[in-house]
């Protein structure tokens, strides 16, 4: 791992995030696994659009969600600004918003998170308190973007992190889970693996978070133990999503993306994995792929991944720019 460098990490995890989200777009939310190998076939390998009348209809192979839509606000900001500026990604944001009607059909599907922050702010509630108490991963996964940037500087990432969270996601719980996630991704771009970690990750977030939730730091870490102990067999290896919960909620989904990046050393296995366990994939392989994408960098990403995405020059042009900090 020691061959891999910092920058090629952060790249590695922010493209593996994007791809990941554009791998499941097409096969989002699929509940009954007989319906989804009927629709897509017996393995999914490759983008692929979404049914007519499905989640995401008229989007196209490779699009990225509008969790991906929003995270790209956030690299576009971290890119141009150099740094994090809350109040440059917030007005970006908002003209987002502006583009939507606070339905889920208003742009590409738009997440119960989403919808509360569109409610909020049509309003008149301050960012500051707009966010609400879904337990969802739109949070988390744009982190990835925070942690790629802030690598270096793991306490400062960690503030900037639950800032950001709060900006949607104002429940104690998801919050701290959200911020262990953006500080596993940073660590495996440190050059580390998840295990034993738990004592870094709190070490970091100690600051930002009630000691009461401190435990959920612990996760990556005991997941890595599983996950990487021989006499723990899981086959077919995407019923893990099965056995951590197929729904929606970030306790389902962020477990069995440390499962899947630890279990599997390449990215390719890992983060379709993660798409052909059904549910809500499109969050859980976005994760997967973060974390897959810090572990193996931009290098060990399959290129037929990197351009089937549709926003693939921006996503690279400005992961190149903010993990260039990391040189």
């Amino acid at each position: 791992m020691s061959d891999i460098t910092r920058k090629e990490r952060a790249m590695g995890a922010i493209v593996g995030m994007y791809i990941g989200d554009a791998l499941g777009l097409g096969p989002h939310w699929y509940y009954d696994l007989n319906e989804l190998r009927a629709a897509y076939g017996d393995w999914i390998k490759d983008y692929m659009p979404p049914k007519p009348g499905w989640y995401h209809d008229g989007c196209l192979a490779g699009d990225v969600s509008q969790t991906g839509q929003v995270s790209m606000l956030l690299l576009a900001s971290l890119a141009e600004r150099g740094e994090y500026d809350e109040a440059d990604f917030t007005a970006r944001l908002d003209g987002f918003l502006d583009t939507l009607d606070g339905t889920p059909h208003g742009g590409r599907y738009t997440d119960i998170a989403m919808r509360e922050v569109w409610q909020a702010r049509k309003g008149g509630v301050p960012w500051a308190e707009a966010g609400g108490l879904s337990d969802s991963g739109e949070a988390a996964v744009r982190g990835v973007m925070l942690a790629a940037r802030y690598a270096a500087d793991p306490r400062g990432l960690a503030a900037h992190a639950m800032s950001n969270i709060h900006l949607t996601h104002a429940e104690p719980f998801v919050a701290a889970q959200s911020l262990a996630f953006i500080l596993a991704v940073c660590r495996l771009i440190r050059g580390k693996t998840l295990e034993n970690s738990g004592k870094s990750l709190m070490g970091w977030a100690q600051k930002e978070v009630d000691r009461a939730l401190i435990d959920v730091f612990l996760q990556p870490g005991l997941v890595h133990q599983a996950a990487t102990d021989l006499s723990i067999k899981v086959e077919p290896p995407e019923r893990i999503a099965q056995i951590y919960g197929l729904a929606c909620q970030l306790g389902f989904m962020v477990p069995a993306a440390y499962w899947l990046s630890s279990r599997f050393a390449d990215f390719e296995t890992a983060v379709l994995t993660a798409v052909n366990g059904g549910g809500n994939n499109m969050a859980r392989a976005s994760l997967t792929g973060a974390l897959s994408g810090a572990l193996v960098g931009i290098g060990g990403i399959p290129q037929r991944f990197i351009d089937g995405l549709r926003d693939r020059d921006e996503i690279l042009a400005n992961a190149e720019k903010i993990a260039s900090v990391l040189d």
